[in-house]
Order: C-alpha cells, then structure tokens, then sequence
C-alpha cells in the first residue's frame, strides 16, 4: 500500500530558490510541497495552519530569521519537522538552529539526492521517534479564542472597533491574530485596511468541502501582521455563505490562530447565530442613543435565553459625550448590566486611520480611544489577568437547541431594527 507523500513547507527569501526546489521535489511522487513562505513569520504562521511534515528553512531571512521561526515552530507547531538549509560559513547559525530544534540541515549547494535522501531520512527517523513516544503523551488540541463584536444598530463603530480589537491583540509577540469579516453584504474590514482582496470567505463557500488549504488561500496578511478573511466582493455573493460553512471555517482558524476577532452584521441571522454560539466572548457595542439602548435592551434578554452567561457578554458603550442626555450610570440602571468598556470620541484619530488603513491602537497607541481599546483586549484575554485560558468552553458546545430558541427570538429582533 502506497504511503501518503510527504508534505513539505518551503520557506526561503529568494522566490527563486522556492521555486527551484519546488520543482527538484515535483520530479518525485513521494514529496508534496503545501506551501511557500518568504520569512520566518510567514513560516510560522503556515506551519501552525497546514501542518507539513517537513520545513526547509533558510536561516538568513526578514521579519523573523530562521532560527527563531524554528524555535517557535518546535514550540507551537511540534509535528512538523526543520531542516536546515544553511551555507558554507554558516556553522555558528547552524549550531543556534540545531539547539533551536531542527533535526537535520543541508548545506547548500546540494544535490537532488541529497535533498531528497535528507528529507526521507529525517521524516522517516522523526515518524519511528514519534511513535515509541506518542502513547506515554496525552493528545492536547489547541482552540484560539473566538471574540465576536456585534451592535443591534449600524454607525456605533462596530467594525472600528473589531478592527482595532484585532491589532491590539496582535500586538504580543508570537500571538497569531485573525480577523473575519462576517458583515456579508456590507463589510468594511477589507476597506478599514486600505486594502482590495483577491479572495473571500465566498470563494471558501463555492468549494465542496472547507479545509485548511482553501481557507489560508482566501486570507490574507495586513501590513500590521493581521490574518484577514474578507466578505464577498459583492452583496448577492453572501447567500452563498451559510452558518454550516462558518463553523467549519472558524473551527479550522480556531486550532492555528491564538484570537479569532469577527465582525458580524447587524441581525441574528443563521451565521451571526453560529459565530456567537461558537464564541468564547460576544462584545455588544452600543451607543448612549436610545434606539441603540432600547436594541441593546432585547439583545441582551436574548442572549440570556439563548445562555449567554454574563462572562461571555461585554458590554462595550462608544463614542459617549457630554453632550448626550444620557450617561453611563443610566445606561446601566435601563440595561441591569454594567458597562464593560467606555471607548472616548475621538473622531479625526479614527478618520485618519481609517483614510490611511493603519488601526489607531498602532499609529497611536497612547490616544485615549487606544487605550480604551487596550482595556477591551485585556477584557476579552483571560491570561491578561494571569488567569488560565480554558479551550473549548462553555461557548463551544453543540448550538443547535439554541439556534431553535433564537430563530423565535430573530424575527421580533429584527423588526426592532428595521421597523
């Protein structure tokens, strides 16, 4: 019986060298080669998302070198296996490397034979390794944190936050950060960056089947770092996307992604259902309005029925003024629930970021609205209070009782919006 080809992970700065090597591989049906990264982030990131069996790494690269990308790789993306493709005069940055754990390395120039005798060996010592140890190790899953932001009213800054949610968070260092922009129709996530995507999340739903593969290919990466998984290019695009699609797509980000920040659209619909019910966090922004406040109001009765406890639920209030009739305090009183976050109203800070397509909690980390956002991030990461980060929650469990709960609640729901 023929074994499954050995996957394979090229990351090198040189496009000509990913593609030479790319091809001595193609001769041979036992490699595969998944992926190509031009950095040792980019490394990281793919390592953690499609899993190879193999990593060839150059050591000299940008953004992140090879030999911290393979410390980090052995740390948080231990199935995959480094070789190290160094130079003559290297040997110094070879020994880092080996320390750093990759298993074997090459020295270029080398052969074909060397090349593939080197990876077959490597993948065939590490796979009898894995075997004699893998039945005294307990199989640990990883699941990101899922936070989703959410508003029963457009114009309270819902995306701008997410946005810059999803920026303060990627702020840690080897912390992956994701940012889906489930506002089918209407999202903005793509344009807040300044940005024009080649593919979205309806390129993910046109395949018969969500795997890893098809979702990394409709992601792209920001400037700032961010992961972005855009909406559909055009309205009529988002009938396509369905809640089953979502929770495959959030559960395949959820075991490579630390934090999964999600814009959702106005409504409980079938995939702002499914967001939420596979959140760890739901962060309702609302307004010192009172249309805000009175959606607001039955959002949250909802999400009681629906058992939402209130560690799940944030309430988040923005752009509060002195102008306004209302405060803070008489929010709380009308709601019954305090107020997790106040986010200042500093308008020309936000239009020029959003002009520039760089999130303020970045170019400004030191505003005021910055730092409310800070909060937010600490509000929505339970190991920023030094507590313990449970994967797989109280927010993971099976939705479908409560789907048929909300599908009562939607249609009151939403003619309190739109009526």
């Amino acid at each position: 019986m023929k074994t499954s080809p050995i996957k394979i992970l090229i990351a090198d700065d040189i496009a000509e060298t990913r593609e030479n090597l790319r091809k001595l591989l193609s001769f041979d049906g036992d490699f595969s080669v998944i992926g190509e990264a031009a950095n040792g982030l980019e490394a990281v990131t793919l390592a953690k998302r499609l899993k190879p069996d193999i990593v060839l790494m150059d050591i000299n690269m940008p953004i992140m070198d090879g030999i911290e990308a393979t410390r980090v790789i052995t740390v948080e993306a231990p199935m995959s296996t480094v070789v190290i493709l160094s130079v003559q005069g290297e040997q110094e940055y070879l020994r880092e490397a080996m320390a750093a754990g990759a298993r074997n390395y090459l020295v270029k120039p080398f052969s074909v034979d060397e090349l593939i005798n080197t990876i077959s060996k490597t993948h065939e010592l590490e796979s009898e390794r894995r075997a004699r140890i893998m039945p005294m190790v307990a199989p640990q899953r990883k699941l990101g944190r899922i936070v989703t932001v959410f508003s029963t009213k457009g114009g309270v800054g819902k995306t701008t936050i997410a946005t810059n949610l999803a920026a303060e968070l990627s702020k840690k260092a080897n912390r992956s950060v994701v940012l889906v922009d489930l506002d089918l129709q209407f999202g903005d996530i793509a344009i807040m960056l300044d940005t024009v995507p080649v593919r979205t999340i309806a390129d993910i739903a046109r395949e018969e089947e969500v795997d890893s593969e098809i979702v990394e290919a409709c992601l792209f990466t920001h400037d700032t770092g961010i992961r972005v998984l855009p909406s559909p290019l055009r309205p009529e695009q988002a009938e396509i996307v369905t809640g089953r699609h979502v929770e495959a797509i959030l559960s395949l980000l959820a075991e490579s992604f630390d934090f999964i920040v999600i814009d959702l659209p106005q409504g409980l619909g079938d995939v702002s259902l499914t967001a939420m019910d596979a959140a760890d966090v739901v962060c309702l922004i609302t307004s010192l309005e009172l249309p805000a406040i009175k959606n607001a109001s039955i959002c949250l009765e909802i999400m009681d029925a629906l058992g939402y406890d209130n560690d799940k639920v944030k309430l988040v209030v923005n752009r509060p003024s002195r102008e306004s009739s209302l405060d803070i305090s008489e929010v709380e009183k009308t709601l019954k629930r305090t107020v997790n976050i106040s986010i200042p109203n500093e308008g020309r800070l936000v239009t020029d970021s959003v002009n520039t397509g760089v999130p303020f909690a970045l170019s400004n980390p030191n505003a005021k609205i910055s730092l409310a956002v800070k909060d937010l991030a600490r509000a929505v990461d339970p190991q920023s209070k030094g507590e313990r980060a449970e994967r797989g929650g109280a927010g993971r469990e099976n939705a479908s009782p409560r789907r048929r709960i909300a599908s009562v609640f939607a249609g009151i729901f939403g003619f309190f919006i739109h009526g």
